[in-house]
């Protein structure tokens, strides 16, 4: 996905819109759930760490100074969460 799509859609899901959150999940939750598994958790602690992973971005997503780097958040996050 193009930087100016991401972009896109982190701004239109930090609007409200479903359609753009949809997007975002379908497009990262492959990475998000991989970085998990590369964990070794349990598959519980794993779609708990997934799950929580989510949560935070969307606490977060209108506070994502450059959302062109979404992937990078996510998985910098599913790391800390994982290591949690």
């Amino acid at each position: 996905m193009e930087p100016a799509e991401v972009t896109d859609l982190v701004r239109r899901a930090a609007r409200g819109d479903q359609v753009a959150w949809r997007g975002i999940v379908a497009e990262y939750g492959g990475l998000v759930s991989s970085v998990a598994r590369g964990f070794r958790l349990s598959e519980a602690q794993t779609a708990d760490a997934v799950q929580t992973t989510w949560l935070q971005l969307v606490e977060h997503l209108a506070e994502i100074r450059e959302p062109e780097r979404l992937p990078g958040w996510l998985r910098t996050t599913t790391r800390r969460v994982c290591l949690a």
